[in-house]
């Protein structure tokens, strides 16, 4: 685990540590849960732009929208 030093407004700062007290949590797990939720859709746009790039180098190798959930099928059912 590390530590991480942010600097914010006060205001920013005072709404934070309110909505902390509401929530009965600590204003840096907010802070983390943010970052978290960002970090994740960011990670997830990332991972699926190297794929379409992958793709498109190599069309070949992509399977059908059919193939891909007949496959899904077969390993759930497994």
């Amino acid at each position: 685990m590390k530590r991480l030093l942010v600097t914010m407004s006060d205001e920013t700062h005072e709404g934070l540590r309110e909505l902390a007290f509401r929530r009965k949590t600590t204003m840096s797990r907010l802070v983390v849960a943010a970052v978290e939720e960002i970090y994740e859709d960011e990670l997830d746009a990332i991972e699926a732009q190297k794929g379409l790039d992958d793709f498109l180098s190599d069309p070949e190798r992509g399977i059908s929208i059919q193939d891909y959930i007949a496959k899904r099928r077969s390993a759930v059912r497994s």
